[in-house]
């Protein structure tokens, strides 16, 4: 059980970053056709400039049967390499033990924090107490035996933005649903199908090694790679996304996950103003080979 939720919840891993800028909020151009399709692709380009923005993501999540739920919050600087984000598992963890019969361990139902510079993490929830972690967790690809690529690390890593760039996989002719407003600003609703294989021709190639490592870490592109993704997308009047819905029951078929599926909602806003990151000093974090000894190694082999 506990595999296949690691599995669902690593998915977004399998696609890369972006960030954006303020958009207008005033009229939007609806797009249909060629027209519609280049506006989609060419989102992940359209919101690279500002390099900062304020994210919410909920995912809903069913395996073997049984439904979780999971909500993240945070700001990213891509210029910095930085992100923090909260993560409330909470009700994940409240429906799995409501499953099994067993109760909640003290901490796992309070929320995650993360804060990321480069391809270093660093965690702090008060489970991680039970290891012996007062502070923060650092870990690094290293520690888990894996590369920065496998594990989709580096620029623009940690941040559910990163599915913005499988925009770059959009096939056939999106669907106008029409003019919606999200968060006050007008956008127009697009509903669209994202090819995973595409996506990957259509990446810059200074991301494209990353992310066929990471279809290899999963078990090859194989029917993952031949996934077809239902996305909607609502785009503002500067062609910036600000609500990303995806459905990635496909892809779970493809992992062999036939039973599991999620929908994951992305909301942007904020764009282009500015963050504060507090990275944690060294004083403050335990490494995570301290914490776990050997458990880690090999993880990504």
């Amino acid at each position: 059980m506990f595999r296949k939720v690691a599995l669902v919840l690593a998915a977004p891993l399998l696609l890369t970053a972006a960030c954006a800028k303020e958009g207008d909020d005033g009229a939007v151009d609806v797009k249909t056709g060629d027209a519609a399709v280049s506006a989609l692709r060419a989102a992940p380009d359209a919101v690279a400039e500002a390099g900062t923005a304020a994210f919410e993501v909920v995912m809903e999540m069913s395996v073997e049967g049984e439904s979780f739920d999971m909500v993240a919050s945070g700001v990213i600087d891509a210029a910095a390499e930085q992100m923090s984000m909260e993560m409330d598992m909470g009700a994940m963890f409240d429906q799995l033990a409501g499953a099994t019969g067993e109760e909640i361990p003290p901490g796992f139902d309070e929320p995650w924090e993360m804060v990321a510079e480069g391809s270093t993490f660093y965690m702090r929830a008060p489970m991680f107490e039970m290891l012996g972690v007062q502070g923060w967790l650092e870990v690094s690809p290293e520690d888990l035996g894996t590369s920065e690529e496998a594990m989709g690390l580096g620029t623009g890593a940690y941040d559910f933005t990163k599915s913005l760039e499988s925009l770059r996989g959009v096939v056939g002719e999106p669907e106008v649903i029409g003019e919606e407003e999200v968060r006050g600003v007008a956008t127009t609703h697009y509903a669209a199908t994202m090819d995973l294989e595409e996506a990957l021709a259509q990446a810059p190639a200074e991301q494209r090694e990353a992310l066929e490592a990471q279809l290899d870490q999963l078990g090859g592109s194989g029917e993952v790679g031949e996934a077809e993704i239902p996305v909607d997308i609502w785009i503002d009047g500067d062609d910036l996304p600000r609500r990303m819905r995806m459905d990635m029951g496909s892809m779970f078929a493809g992992l062999g996950l036939g039973d599991a599926s999620m929908t994951m909602t992305m909301e942007l806003f904020g764009y282009g103003d500015p963050v504060e990151i507090v990275v944690p000093s060294p004083d403050e974090v335990t490494p995570f080979s301290e914490a776990m000894g050997g458990l880690g190694e090999g993880i990504g082999s």
